[in-house]
Order: structure tokens, then C-alpha cells, then sequence
């Protein structure tokens, strides 16, 4: 720009000279003094483009970018759109088979209890009182229409889970029962749900559950010493060890 700047000012020092030839002093330095300033002036507009230019490229660059960015993140969005869809659609399937399970588990949950019922009273006579509670309870809790289906079930599987645990373990209680006419104070020994067999509190008789005839009927003294090691075991006051019982005969 300078070296355009010096080249139009030499041209105007010349051509007025030479054109004229007569002009004065004074015309030919207004007519620099012109020449100058229309050349600053284009100066300052070539400026002003110039910067205008630039903040336009830089405009143009980020909006560019930006351009990248949106289109980044609608392919972004796209597939999260896409992807939960797919989870609004397993979760509606979700509800759909949570709605059919309750439908069919509260009826279910009686048909449980009712089977436990029978089960129980068919079973061998221990804890007579607490499971036959056991099993108003959960009559009572099904039709508690406050209760949640997930307390219901919750109640039923926990009844279930204790009536198992009957089966696995074994354990002696203390009750009366009538020996030869007389009220007796004996050890019941249950077996699991094996067997179940009593020992009077002195030794002198011992008996086992009839599941057949539903009555207890007595055994030889023989089984009476090995009911007390049995007595003792289940109250782990001796080792476990192999004992010798009717479990099969008596029933």
C-alpha cells in the first residue's frame, strides 16, 4: 500500500505540470493536499475491509463449527431417541407381565395357603397350636385388602420357609400327654418330619406318633434309653451319633 500510496503522489506532482503548465504554487499543493487525503480515506476503507473480512472468516469458521456440532449431536440424539425407545417399549412389556402376574398371584397365594392347610393338618401333630396360627395369619393377611401383594407374598413364602425348616431340623418340646389314662409331662423328640416320639419326663414309658391310626402308641423300654440320647442330641448336650428308632414300623 505504500509503495501505491508514493506512486499516485508522484503522479499527481507530474501530471498537473505537465498538463497545465502554468499552474501556481498554491493549486498544485491543494491538489496534493487532495490526492492525499483520497488516498487515506481509500486507505481507511481498505482497513475497515479488511477487518470485516477477518471477522467474517472467523463468523464463517464458527458457524461452520457449530454447523459440525449440531450434526454430531443430531446423529447423537438420534440414537438415544432410538434407544429409549427400545427401553419404553421393554418397560411397557414389563408392566403388561406385572399386570398379568398379579392377576394370577393373589389367587395363586390362596391356593398356597389353603394347600398348606391341608398339608399341616395331615402332617405329623407338632406345634399343633403355632402353625395352626401360622396359617389364620396368612388367611387373615390374604384377605387384608391394605396389605400390598408383595407383603401377601412376602407372609406366604416366610410360612413356607418355616414349614421347610421342619423338615431339616430336629427338636424336642415339652408337653401333657395322656399315658394310660393318666396326663403325663413327656419330651416329644421330633425327627425331621421323619418320626415323632415322646419319652415321659421319669423314663419309665416311651411312644411314637401313628400317623395310620393318628394316635400315639407306646414302645418297649429299649427305645426309651435310646429316646433320652436322641433328647440329649436335639438338645446338643452329646455328640450326634447313628440311634436305632421305628421310624419305619410306626407308621
Amino acid at each position: 500500500m505504500l509503495i501505491r500510496s508514493t506512486i499516485a503522489v508522484a503522479l499527481l506532482l507530474l501530471s498537473p505540470i505537465s498538463a497545465k503548465g502554468a499552474a501556481t504554487p498554491e493549486e498544485v499543493h491543494a491538489d496534493l493536499t487532495r490526492a492525499v487525503a483520497s488516498e487515506a480515506e481509500a486507505q481507511s476503507k481498505y482497513v475497515d475491509w479488511t477487518d470485516k473480512k477477518l471477522e467474517m472468516s472467523d463468523e464463517i469458521r464458527d458457524m461452520k463449527a457449530m454447523d459440525d456440532w449440531l450434526g454430531f449431536q443430531n446423529k447423537k440424539y438420534a440414537k438415544y431417541i432410538e434407544r429409549q425407545k427400545v427401553v419404553i417399549a421393554e418397560l411397557e412389556r414389563r408392566k403388561e407381565e406385572a399386570k398379568r402376574i398379579r392377576m394370577e398371584l393373589e389367587p395363586f397365594l390362596e391356593t398356597v395357603v389353603d394347600t398348606l392347610d391341608g398339608f399341616v393338618a395331615r402332617d405329623l401333630q407338632f406345634l399343633p397350636e403355632e402353625r395352626q396360627a401360622r396359617i389364620a395369619f396368612l388367611h387373615t393377611s390374604l384377605d387384608d385388602y391394605r396389605l400390598s401383594l408383595s407383603e401377601k407374598l412376602r407372609r406366604v413364602f416366610e410360612a413356607l420357609l418355616v414349614e421347610t425348616e421342619y423338615g431339616r431340623n430336629i427338636a424336642t418340646t415339652t408337653r401333657e400327654l395322656p399315658i394310660d389314662g393318666n396326663p403325663t409331662r413327656v419330651s416329644v423328640f421330633r425327627l425331621g418330619r421323619t418320626a415323632l416320639f415322646y419319652l415321659a419326663a421319669d423314663g419309665s414309658a416311651a411312644g411314637v406318633w401313628d400317623k395310620a391310626s393318628s394316635s400315639w402308641r407306646p414302645l418297649s423300654q429299649e427305645y426309651a434309653r435310646t429316646l433320652r440320647r436322641a433328647r440329649d442330641m436335639a438338645e446338643r448336650k452329646r455328640a450326634v451319633e447313628l440311634l436305632d428308632l421305628p421310624i419305619g414300623a410306626a407308621q
